[in-house]
């Protein structure tokens, strides 16, 4: 493949989409993406002649390395980006990266829907780190390679596959979801069936931090990181949960159901309950929504 970009071997690849009004409007959507094989003479920057070109510099990009290095200025901060790591950036801001030699990623240009509220929530869970190591780098790799591979065998995914490949690697990006969370062994899992096993009961963040040997500043940053909830806001929002299935599903009291999902009194269920679901526990029974 003919790429004509100084230090890319042409064993490249590069590929193009061109994105449907509906996929404007309803999806997320990829723009172009490669995988690249480059040595030290590779760089490239915001000012540059390809960059400049169409709607380029209107989208976020994403690169996962393989091997090698590379170096990046954006905006303001000088950075270094290793095999296993992740760089995203917004194109609008400036920016510019070079390689070592035997640098090899993937790169995906990508817009649409809420793509710059996901890329500042990622950036703000990550400290204000646009360089990092995600724990889920296994998947975001298998999603990209598929993305690669439907493209080089000229039987690409369709626009909305494409969209929830993206929203998939946004996911991933900000909640930190891996395959360890489905094992018994992982600490935020435990914690979660944990709370959903002791829902009913008096349960503080501390209880649950206890339960998983964690302290409960490590415990809550954890949780968030993995989830996007913080410990707390998960007990309640499942509180709610189980209380909607109880007032629609059974006949006990409201002070009852109350104290099934763990609250010290009937008042303040109500005044949880009205606060997260906008209608107090009893209309709530009469009109379910």
């Amino acid at each position: 493949m003919l790429i004509p970009e100084c230090g890319v071997h042409q064993t490249s690849e590069r590929y193009f989409f061109t994105p449907s009004t509906l996929a404007r409007e309803l999806f997320y959507y990829p723009t172009r993406c490669g995988h690249y094989f480059c040595n030290s003479e590779y760089s490239f920057s915001y000012r540059s002649e390809i960059a400049r070109q169409g709607d380029h510099n209107q989208n976020i990009m994403l690169f996962l390395l393989q091997s090698g290095a590379m170096e990046l200025q954006l905006a303001d901060r000088t950075m270094l980006a290793t095999a296993g790591q992740v760089v995203i950036f917004d194109c609008r801001e400036p920016y510019r990266y070079h390689g070592s030699d035997g640098l090899k990623f993937t790169w995906l240009l990508f817009n649409g829907l809420n793509t710059r509220d996901f890329y500042r929530r990622i950036v703000q869970a990550r400290g204000g780190r646009q360089v990092f190591s995600p724990p889920a780098a296994a998947e975001i790799a298998r999603l990209l390679d598929g993305l690669m591979s439907g493209c080089a065998a000229d039987e690409r995914p369709s626009e909305a596959a494409r969209s929830q490949l993206i929203h998939r690697l946004l996911c991933l990006l900000l909640l930190d979801e891996h395959d360890p969370a489905h094992d018994g062994s992982d600490r935020i899992a435990l914690a979660i069936r944990y709370i959903h096993r002791h829902l009913f009961e008096p349960l503080s963040v501390q209880d649950v931090a206890a339960a998983v040997n964690l302290s409960p500043s490590h415990f809550s940053r954890e949780f968030k990181t993995r989830t996007g909830y913080s410990p707390y806001e998960y007990i309640v929002l499942r509180r709610i949960d189980k209380a909607k299935y109880l007032l629609t599903s059974t006949r006990q009291t409201v002070g009852e159901v109350a104290y099934a999902t763990g609250y010290h009194s009937e008042e303040n269920f109500i005044h949880s309950f009205q606060k997260h679901v906008g209608i107090p526990p009893g209309l709530f029974r009469k009109y379910p929504v």
